[in-house]
């Protein structure tokens, strides 16, 4: 049961909560036929419909095949892969797969299996070093249960290893790993001239304009970097992995209106305005980490988005 819902990287644009949609089709790349291992009782055609759901979804977001398998053990601790329409006396608002609470966003999305899914994977990305943790840990992070070592999650690994493909006795097979895309078309031009124009001044908050001109735009055509997170989610061309393509352009909710875009250039770089002025106001145009407008900014990570603008904008 969740006691405190962790709500951590879910898109908010304007104080409206955003899920992106997912195109995996119920029982996707990632369904199986689950039969039970010793001991266990077989998932019934519920669960066999809901764990296909939490995998596509996984498998669409690009998630690692470990984050995969925590998706799994969380809905397994929560509500035993169904999609549960009550909480209990712990959480009474809580609801779904992953029995989330009323923080976590609106009750139809809770209450749909593919997006309590995104939420919750979103939720998981967002913690920092997840990877390097005890899986039952992370699940915690995201969950914040009243099992403070997650050994309620811990319960649940060795199956959820199993029913997602990761344990080498699973009927599903041995998991893909995720894989990179490499970089999109046309990212060598736009990374040569996004480090012409390192060093040079005049970008002072106007970042979704700097994107553009990597892109050999001379304007983006959005108000902000928020405005074009919030139609890259509703046009589906949302990625909220930590993997972006060389050339993608990659946001940030900053805590204000605007929010910030800067273009991935390789090697777990980008090159952004902004982040490194010595002087208010000078627009400065840097090379930093991935993760420096998080730690400088302690800004949230969002996700990432091809270059797609307005055949019309100028």
């Amino acid at each position: 049961m969740i006691v405190k819902a962790a709500l951590a990287g879910v898109c908010f644009v304007l104080g409206v909560a955003l899920v992106p949609p997912i195109a995996a089709a119920r029982g996707g790349s990632s369904a199986c036929v689950a039969v039970p291992g010793a001991g266990e009782v077989s998932l019934d055609a519920e669960q066999q419909s809901n764990l296909s759901v939490v995998l596509a979804t996984g498998d669409q977001l690009r998630v690692s095949p470990e984050g995969k398998v925590i998706a799994v053990m969380t809905a397994l601790t929560e509500s035993a892969l169904r999609n549960l329409g009550h909480g209990d006396t712990a959480g009474p608002d809580s609801r779904g797969l992953f029995q989330q609470r009323n923080g976590w966003g609106p009750l139809a999305v809770r209450m749909d299996p593919e997006g309590a899914s995104v939420l919750f994977y979103t939720a998981l990305l967002n913690v920092p070093g997840w990877l390097e943790m005890d899986p039952w840990l992370a699940a915690q992070e995201v969950q914040r249960s009243a099992f403070s070592d997650g050994s309620n999650y811990k319960a649940n690994y060795a199956r959820a290893q199993r029913l997602s493909g990761s344990s080498a006795d699973s009927p599903c097979g041995p998991a893909t790993p995720a894989v990179d895309d490499g970089e999109l078309p046309g990212a060598q031009a736009a990374v040569t001239r996004a480090l012409e124009l390192v060093g040079q001044r005049g970008y002072y908050q106007l970042c979704a304009r700097l994107a553009a001109n990597i892109w050999g735009r001379p304007r983006a055509g959005y108000a902000s970097a928020a405005e074009q997170w919030s139609q890259m989610v509703a046009s589906g061309n949302a990625h909220v992995d930590r993997q972006p393509p060389v050339g993608a352009l990659v946001f940030w909710d900053t805590g204000g209106l605007y929010g910030h875009v800067a273009v991935y250039v390789g090697d777990g770089r980008i090159v952004s305005n902004d982040i490194n002025d010595q002087v208010p106001g000078e627009g400065g145009v840097y090379l930093v980490d991935l993760t420096t407008i998080e730690t400088e900014w302690n800004a949230t990570y969002l996700g990432w988005a091809p270059p797609i603008y307005q055949s019309t904008s100028t």
